[in-house]
């Protein structure tokens, strides 16, 4: 189980939205930023870790159109540019933009 839990998201706009994590700490995302770090395969070599998408190339008008639960340790972002492969951790989120 992760160490980092959620315990509210509110999106604030088309194109950001706040976590409130269970430790009272309350973040807010970008889903450009998010976009430009996605994980998934397409946008990372698996075998040399290489970031294959281009992040200065990421619309930073990009908006989600479906943010869903990946069990109780991550957030699976399906984003208007196509991409919904990538599963983001709780981990991840925490490290990354705090």
């Amino acid at each position: 189980m992760s160490v980092y839990q959620i315990k509210e998201i509110k999106q604030k706009d088309n194109y950001s939205f706040s976590i409130l994590w269970t430790d009272g700490k309350a973040v807010d995302y970008r889903l450009s930023d998010l976009q430009k770090l996605c994980p998934c395969a397409n946008c990372v070599d698996e075998s040399t870790g290489e970031r294959k998408n281009n992040p200065d190339l990421v619309d930073e008008q990009v908006r989600a159109v479906k943010v869903q639960s990946v069990g109780r340790y991550a957030v699976r972002i399906t984003f208007t540019s196509g991409c919904s492969l990538g599963i983001y951790s709780f981990e991840d989120l925490r490290r990354y933009f705090t």
